[in-house]
């Protein structure tokens, strides 16, 4: 099942980067880096993605997925801790918005929680799931301190990356 999920993730994303368009409308595989860029600007200036309605900024996020949301899940939801739905809800509710609101490939949303200091899809969809969690609650949203700490753990994992990777380069000298 794990299998059949990743297969359709990559499909979904592969449907929506790393495509650029001619002038005759077909669609091809980009092959450089500005082509990317390029595809990604294009897809910041969309309201639709693949048939999917993309937010304008976190207000509208939240009044979708309110919309995408049933009453029992709802009520499920906000009786949750928060950091311990963002963890349940990732790889649901969090992976449907990485590839219908084009986190990897850009969209204007994605442009919005970039803009905040979010860098990482998996950190957006975090951050929204948290954002959501606090509103449903009537709490501050405190979005710009929120994605400020995300960008701090996300900074920490890549310098431990980093030194795991020079510690092993050291022990092959």
């Amino acid at each position: 099942m794990k299998k059949i999920f990743a297969l359709l993730v990559l499909f979904a994303l592969n449907s929506s980067i790393g495509y650029t368009q001619n002038a005759d409308g077909d669609k091809s595989p980009a092959s450089t880096k500005e082509e990317i860029k390029n595809e990604m600007k294009r897809n910041r200036r969309k309201s639709r993605i693949n048939g999917v309605y993309i937010p304008k900024d976190i207000d509208d996020a939240i009044v979708q997925l309110k919309k995408l949301s049933s009453d029992k899940s709802l009520t499920k939801f906000i009786n949750a801790d928060e950091k311990i739905v963002a963890k349940k809800l990732h790889f649901g509710i969090g992976r449907w918005m990485i590839v219908n609101w084009n986190f990897y490939g850009g969209s204007r949303f994605e442009k919005v929680l970039r803009d905040l200091g979010l860098g990482h899809p998996d950190d957006m969809a975090d951050f929204m799931i948290i954002v959501f969690h606090r509103y449903l609650n009537n709490k501050d949203l405190d979005s710009q301190v929120l994605a400020d700490e995300f960008r701090k753990k996300r900074l920490e994992i890549y310098k431990k990356k980093k030194r795991k990777v020079i510690g092993v380069i050291k022990k092959k000298k």
